[in-house]
C-alpha cells in the first residue's frame, strides 16, 4: 500500500471513531459488560475495552476507551441507571450518544451561547436536568455531564467526579 493509501486509511479510522459510539447515555442502562469489541465484530463499535468496578455500594463505574483513545467513565446508580458521565482524550466523544436525550438542552444551551457571540470552549450547561462541562483543544479533550435528579441519595456529585 502506498504512503497516501496508509494516510487515508489512518483518517478514515479516525473518523470513523467520530460515528456512533458503543457506551451509554444518561439516563440510560451502562455498556455492557467487559468485552473486547472490534469493528469487524460489532458493526459501529467504538469500544476497545470496557471495566466495571464498583466504587461504593451506591453506584458503579464503567470505563470505555474509544478507538479514538478517549477514556469514558459512566457512573451507573445500584437500580442500574447512568447518572453521569465524565471523558478525557485525544477526541472529543460523540455528545449526543453520551447525552442521550439530554442532549436537546446541551444543544438549546450552546445555541443559545453562540447567538451571544460566545464561540469555541469551554462549554457550560447549568441545568436543573443537566449539568454539563466540557473543555479541551486538539488531543486534549475533558468534560463532563451528570443529570442531578438520577444522582443516587448519599453520593456527594463532587466526590465522583474527582
Amino acid at each position: 500500500m502506498r504512503l497516501g493509501g496508509v494516510r487515508a486509511l489512518l483518517l478514515a479510522l479516525a473518523l470513523g471513531g467520530c460515528a456512533d459510539a458503543a457506551f451509554a447515555a444518561l439516563g440510560q442502562a451502562p455498556s455492557a459488560a467487559p468485552v473486547l469489541a472490534t469493528a469487524s465484530s460489532v458493526p459501529g463499535a467504538r469500544r476497545l475495552a470496557a471495566a466495571s468496578a464498583p466504587r461504593s455500594d451506591l453506584y458503579t463505574v464503567h470505563e470505555t476507551v474509544l478507538e479514538t483513545g478517549t477514556s469514558v467513565l459512566e457512573y451507573a446508580s445500584a437500580s442500574g441507571v447512568v447518572f453521569a458521565v465524565v471523558w478525557r482524550g485525544p477526541v472529543l466523544p460523540d455528545l449526543s450518544a453520551l447525552l442521550g436525550n439530554y442532549f436537546d438542552t446541551f444543544k438549546t444551551e450552546t445555541d443559545q451561547a453562540r447567538a451571544l457571540g460566545k464561540r469555541g470552549s469551554p462549554a457550560s450547561v447549568l441545568r436543573d436536568t443537566l449539568v454539563l462541562r466540557s473543555s479541551g483543544r486538539m488531543r486534549n479533550f475533558s468534560g463532563y455531564a451528570y443529570a442531578p435528579g438520577l444522582i443516587p441519595a448519599g453520593v456527594n456529585i463532587k466526590d465522583v467526579l474527582q
